[in-house]
């Protein structure tokens, strides 16, 4: 029962989360400046708490299912008998109260990326919808879901967007969609075969945001780390003869892969590494200035217009605000 404690469907799930949680805000630290600790501190409770319902409300909804494999009684609490429905539906409410008012008090910026995360969540796994069976509604429902995550530190500091690495985090969003995937549905060649079409265009998504990364935000050796390492790990697990889609694999996996993803960026504070590291961006950003002007004007033009029409909004509040102004246009008008 102790392990059990230590070792559930909650807490197995939490340094994945809090190293998710993380990200943006390293990159708000490597981008911006030193964030506000204790705004960080309350953020994450808030998250990591509203969030810990998701997997208690899906131990309640898949019991039957859960009951019946041998390597999830060893971790899920509900499925073992060591706690009973009334006990886990508490739990879950508990969870989502104390975490929705811990969000609320970070910011509504906050409190609505963490709500977004718990709603999504109930339409993967409710059983009025079981979006989590279906790999066409999971490749787009867990790829928000992923992104949010990723992203809600940046927005507990700051609502600037003209700095957001947007790019940067679809990457990360994609690729642990993609994993989620694998260890979900088991892939083997019949299951790529037939969800083609799905695979291939996360495939090409995530190798689109990850070269836009690579050269819109300035840290070319933060990139080449997120490939190298993490592909190095996975080829040396495929040589083990190691399966993905089991827990304790995906766990193992996980827990060398997410350190990864803060020590990626982490490496640019040290001197040596981050002027090697503007020497690179320097020489990147030369390459894609000359091969830009062999472009169009046809083409470049457009993408200038878009460009200055996204920096009309600098905040989420400038987003509000013309929303709302629009809104109250429309209200205005009078019929002829």
């Amino acid at each position: 029962m102790i392990k059990k404690i230590l070792f559930n469907s909650v807490t197995v799930s939490l340094p994945k989360n809090i190293v998710q949680f993380a990200l943006s805000a390293i990159l708000y630290w490597v981008i911006i400046g030193n964030p506000d600790i204790t705004t960080l501190l309350v953020a994450l409770s808030g998250f990591l708490i509203s969030y810990s319902a998701v997997y208690m409300y899906n131990d309640l909804v898949d019991y039957e299912e859960d009951k019946k494999d041998s390597e999830k009684l060893r971790w899920k609490l509900l499925a073992s008998g060591d706690m009973s429905f009334k006990q886990a539906k508490i739990i879950t409410l508990t969870f989502l109260v104390v975490g929705f008012g811990i969000s609320f008090f970070v910011n509504r910026w906050f409190f609505a990326m963490v709500a977004g995360m718990i709603a999504l969540n109930f339409l993967h796994s409710s059983p009025y919808t079981r979006y989590k069976k279906s790999m066409n509604k999971t490749s787009i429902n867990m790829t928000v879901i992923e992104f949010l995550k990723f992203s809600c530190a940046w927005f507990a500091l700051t609502t600037d967007i003209t700095r957001f690495p947007f790019w940067i985090l679809l990457t990360f969003a994609i690729a642990y969609n993609v994993s989620y995937i694998i260890y979900k549905f088991d892939f083997k060649g019949k299951t790529i075969k037939t969800n083609k079409k799905i695979i291939g265009g996360l495939g090409i998504t995530g190798l689109t945001s990850y070269m836009i990364s690579f050269i819109y935000y300035g840290m070319p050796i933060s990139m080449i780390f997120l490939i190298v390492i993490p592909l190095f790990i996975i080829l040396l697990f495929k040589q083990m003869d190691i399966k993905f889609h089991k827990i304790d694999n995906m766990l193992i996996t996980e827990y060398m892969l997410l350190p990864v993803v803060i020590l990626s960026f982490l490496i640019l504070t040290i001197p040596a590494v981050g002027l090697l590291n503007s020497q690179m961006a320097d020489t990147i950003d030369v390459y894609t200035d000359v091969i830009v002007e062999e472009i169009p004007d046809a083409i470049t033009g457009h993408v200038d217009n878009l460009t200055d029409k996204l920096k009309e909004y600098e905040t989420l509040e400038d987003i509000e605000n013309k929303i709302k102004e629009d809104i109250e246009n429309i209200t205005e008008l009078k019929p002829i």
